[in-house]
């Protein structure tokens, strides 16, 4: 019985980390492609 119990505390450990995470990621800022970036040489910086 102890078990079952301990599975079920695991799996909603799991299911609370997953939902904090995916509240943080709304939170975070929007990510941007890597390809509207233009494309030039390192060294060129203005």
């Amino acid at each position: 019985m102890l078990d079952v119990v301990f599975l079920a505390v695991t799996a909603a450990l799991f299911a609370l980390v997953a939902l904090v995470a995916k509240g943080v990621e709304k939170l975070g800022p929007e990510a941007r492609s890597s390809s509207a970036r233009p494309a030039g040489r390192g060294g060129d910086r203005s």
